[in-house]
């Protein structure tokens, strides 16, 4: 084999691109690494310009650099963003240089280049990760600090100096401008032992203190935050002390948890075997999770390194229950892959370690930007999962990409994942999507810095309850909204007090008018008619032998109109009191409509003809609806009964009939006086005391209209009135045409 073709067959194996041009720039020769690159095969490239894989992301001055230095004989070395054959983007770093034969002739150029497509995207979602934890600081609404430790001459720390904090601050301790002043400054009636201070540094620590000026209990979190600083939480806990302090127990074995990172989860006993593992740890050891469970996770460690591991993870306790480490592995095919772990004591409610719980990260590709990446992904759940409040973060689109474990609970979803499908509006109840899309609009629009709203938020289950909504937006360095941070306060219970207040506000009125109403028709309407009766009565029976025909017969007419309204008013408390009780039980059936026009004629013909009014039917005789035939007649009866009392002599009144849809329409319409328009909308409520005399004097109480009204509703049917003053009234009675439409 010759020197040329043991050199192709080792550049064929290189795990690096390797392009060979002329000296045109013609491409002559690729790589296998190449052709799994970029998708292209030997035959497609060769002799074509590797322009081809441009992406239009580098600008002409680039590649003008890029020749006039290899033309000069150098070499060059840069960062290329190209294209795959399929679209995908390649980020390249590439060493190019010109090739010369034995008589130091230029004949083409050479390109070695390694793909470092994942470091980009790595170091990109650090610098993400990064903005997002910066706006999260600022926009929180628990207070945050970063302390600065103060050592007195035995290099002891004697005070903390706050070097920054977020506008929470302030407010939760009542006192603004807190950055640069000490800890004792900003919490004077706190005294903080010199032990205290010192252990603030070393790890994490709770408190909660007085303030004497403004009356609140505030809570304090610390734990080591960086290089010899302290991050510090503090919210007030004054209305809720009791309930802050049953939810610590818990909260602590979620503070140190990771969520959703992209790390290696896995729990082991105090023997180092192996409990659980996640599909991350799986794919990065490439094996089974049958094969993994059961195993000891030592096995994996060299022997010089198995011994120092064992001696960290039994070196853990409760005071001490955290450790780190970093450490080659070598799998089963013999690939060296370099790790690190953030291992945890786990601690039962005795005080006792049970067992461990480990995360992971592949640092083999680029051990540092992983680093850095893991550390910011550990800042933003420790203060997402720290507060008492709902946190969710949703794309301009309205789709969330983050929400912590205490708004997952309030909205009952089983998983995260659950939630990162669902849009803000699918947990908005439906009453508020267009405030809540409004506001949200204004603000991606620049018109609001941000808002706050209370509403309901609907539940998995289907269930709701009401939260105080503040949102603000996420920018970028160029001042871009790229996220929307939602902060939610569950304020259910305060509304459940106030909806409660309003409805017995309601049954109280609803009462009261009940109870006028009865009092008004006892004291006036029954009253009066027995008055006539009595009176004309009474001057029969003393003066019957004085009185011509014609005198008796007009006496007696007063008598039965007297008589008629008594048994009408008698009749309407008799069905009103059996509404009130519930005893009106619906009984529907199918019935020609004409049928009860047709009764309800007959029965008030003689009082129609005595005022001189026309009785008109224009129903259909095959028109049939589906209802309580016997609560169907008491509305007819009543509005036909009210026409003849509301319509002057030679007057009409017209019943028709047709259908609408899956309703058949009933009009009642009359040539009466009419009714106000500003009595029309409560005419059918019996709060409104409407009753109104005849244009023959009739007399009435009202509940007729509030009765046919409450029976159409029970008939899953509707009344709806149209009035105008001197021309006249019309009733329209909408009832299912069949049992369908009514259910």
């Amino acid at each position: 084999m010759e020197i040329r073709d043991e050199l192709i067959k080792a550049l064929d194996y290189s795990e690096s691109i390797v392009i060979l041009t002329d000296e045109r720039g013609m491409i002559r020769y690729v790589n296998k690494t190449f052709v799994d690159k970029y998708g292209y095969s030997e035959a497609e490239v060769m002799g074509k310009n590797p322009r081809l894989l441009r992406s239009d992301y580098h600008d002409d001055v680039f590649y003008s650099h890029l020749w006039s230095t290899i033309r000069n004989g150098e070499t060059w070395r840069g960062v290329f963003k190209n294209i795959s054959k399929t679209g995908q983007v390649i980020w390249e770093k590439a060493i190019i240089s010109p090739v010369n034969n034995a008589n130091n002739v230029l004949t083409g150029y050479i390109a070695v280049k390694e793909d470092v497509t994942h470091q980009r995207e790595l170091e990109l979602k650090l610098d993400r990760d990064a903005h997002f934890l910066d706006n999260l600081f600022d926009n929180s609404p628990v207070g945050i600090a970063i302390l600065q430790p103060i050592y007195n001459k035995y290099d002891i720390v004697s005070n903390y100096r706050i070097i920054r904090a977020n506008p929470s601050a302030g407010t939760v301790v009542g006192r603004l401008g807190i950055v640069g002043l000490s800890l004792s400054d900003v919490l004077p009636s706190e005294q903080m032992e010199s032990e205290r201070l010192n252990l603030m540094l070393t790890r994490k620590s709770s408190f909660e203190s007085h303030l004497d000026a403004s009356g609140k209990f505030v809570r304090y979190r610390s734990f080591p935050f960086g290089e010899d600083n302290v991050c510090l939480f503090f919210y007030d806990v004054t209305p809720y002390r009791q309930t802050i302090e049953a939810l610590e127990a818990s909260e602590e074995r979620y503070f140190s948890l990771v969520e959703d990172a992209p790390a290696l989860i896995s729990r082991f006993d105090k023997d180092g075997v192996l409990i659980y593992a996640n599909e991350q740890y799986c794919r990065t050891f490439e094996t089974d999770n049958s094969e993994l469970i059961g195993k000891s996770i030592f096995d994996w460690y060299s022997p010089d390194d198995r011994e120092r591991a064992m001696q960290i993870i039994n070196g853990l306790s409760v005071e001490n229950p955290i450790s780190v480490v970093e450490h080659p592995i070598i799998l089963k095919n013999g690939t060296k892959k370099w790790m690190r772990w953030l291992d945890r004591a786990l601690v039962d409610s005795s005080g006792s370690i049970f067992e461990y719980q480990s995360v992971g990260m592949d640092l083999t590709p680029l051990k540092q930007s992983e680093t850095e990446l893991l550390e910011h992904r550990n800042k933003l759940d420790a203060v997402i999962n720290s507060t008492v409040a709902g946190i969710g973060v949703v794309s301009p689109k309205g789709s969330f990409v983050l929400v912590n474990e205490r708004f997952r609970r309030m909205l009952g979803f089983d998983g995260k994942d659950d939630m990162y499908s669902c849009s803000y509006l699918d947990i908005t109840h439906p009453m508020w999507h267009h405030e809540s899309e409004l506001k949200f609009t204004q603000l991606l629009a620049g018109e609001i810095k941000d808002y706050n709203l209370e509403c309901q938020f609907s539940k998995k289950d289907g269930t709701s309850f009401w939260g105080d909504l503040h949102v603000s937006p996420i920018k970028d360095v160029d001042g871009h909204i790229i996220e929307i941070i939602g902060i939610v306060t569950d304020i259910d219970s305060k509304k459940e007090i106030e909806l409660k207040l309003k409805e017995r506000e309601v049954k109280l009125k609803e009462l009261n008018a009940t109870k006028d109403k009865l009092f008004s028709i006892i004291a006036h309407d029954i009253k009066n008619p027995f008055n006539s009766i009595l009176g004309f009565t009474s001057l029969l029976k003393n003066n019957l032998d004085y009185y011509t025909k014609e005198e008796i017969k007009e006496y007696v007419d007063q008598i039965a109109l007297s008589s008629e309204n008594v048994y009408k008013l008698l009749d309407d408390l008799l069905v009103w009191a059996k509404s009130q009780l519930g005893q009106m039980k619906v009984s529907p059936q199918f019935f020609r409509v004409k049928t009860i026009i047709d009764s309800a004629f007959d029965n008030f013909g003689v009082l129609a003809q005595n005022k001189g009014i026309h009785l008109v039917s224009d129903v259909d005789q095959q028109i049939v609806m589906y209802a309580d035939l016997d609560m169907l007649k008491f509305v007819v009866r009543n509005l036909i009964h009210n026409a003849i009392k509301f319509t002057q002599a030679n007057g009409e009144i017209r019943c028709s009939s047709w259908e609408e849809g899956a309703y058949i329409v009933l009009s009642v319409r009359d040539t009466g006086i009419g009714i106000k328009a500003s009595k029309l909308d409560s005419l059918f409520e019996i709060t409104s005391y409407l009753t109104t005399t005849g244009t023959a004097e009739e007399k009435g109480t009202g509940l007729g209209l509030h009765l046919s009204k409450d029976m159409l509703n029970k008939n899953k049917g509707r009344i709806e009135v149209k009035s105008e003053v001197g021309k006249g009234t019309e009733f329209l009675l909408y009832l299912p045409m069949n049992e369908n439409s009514a259910n």
